[in-house]
């Protein structure tokens, strides 16, 4: 992997941000509880793969970058 596929994940995760951002909102906007929960369950998900695209991202840089004893 390089830098480019690195610059790749960042927006990624970027995106993923955004949309969990998103889901925040319409969940402060819900009207009844279904839709709150209906919410609730998309975040959790939107959450997991921000989860997995960010350890990818830091996994990859470690790869390319190295790890604390920069050789």
């Amino acid at each position: 992997m390089n830098e480019f596929n690195l610059s790749k994940l960042n927006a990624e995760v970027g995106d993923n941000c955004v949309f969990v951002s998103n889901l925040a909102v319409c969940y402060q906007s819900a009207a009844t509880p279904e839709e709150r929960m209906a919410m609730a369950i998309k975040m959790e998900n939107a959450a997991t793969m921000l989860r997995i695209a960010a350890e990818r991202l830091a996994s990859e840089t470690k790869n390319i970058y190295g790890g604390k004893d920069n050789d």
